[in-house]
């Protein structure tokens, strides 16, 4: 599928690789973070992809409301709309790891009843240790 380009963000699939992309190249005004993630998730029914990664070291941290309602909507909803669990990679800046409000959120993700039953996910600094994480979880799947 050739990429879709709503506003700043780039949304693609890589049937080569079996990876949804979803970059922020630089922060979005135009569009809500619950629209691009409604996009994701189409994209994700159309071509089945359960491996996904999210490019967010340019888009800049997201409010309190919209960080709550990925984790308890969002995510929690992926369970019962994808036949499958998914997996996701963030890609984040060194500068997002040492944030406490990012570390915060991140630890309170993992806490939700949805993680590791619709969705988990891990937070990586490098491109290519993301893509080697979600290359593992598709040899797990693969193995099981």
């Amino acid at each position: 599928m050739s990429p879709l380009f709503l506003d700043a963000i780039a949304l693609t699939y890589r049937p080569d690789l079996d990876v949804l992309f979803l970059r922020w190249p630089q922060p979005v005004y135009a569009l809500t973070t619950r629209e691009v993630y409604q996009q994701v998730l189409e994209l994700a029914r159309e071509t089945s992809a359960r491996y996904w990664l999210f490019d967010v070291r340019s888009r800049g941290p997201l409010s309190g409301e919209d960080a709550q309602w990925v984790m308890e909507s969002f995510y929690s909803a992926l369970h019962g709309q994808l036949p499958h669990i998914t997996h996701v990679a963030y890609l984040v800046t060194p500068a997002h790891t040492e944030d406490l409000q990012t570390t915060k959120v991140i630890e309170e993700m993992r806490l939700q009843p949805w993680y590791g039953q619709g969705a988990d996910f891990e937070v990586f600094t490098s491109e290519i240790d993301a893509l080697h994480w979600l290359k593992t979880c598709q040899l797990k799947e693969v193995a099981q």
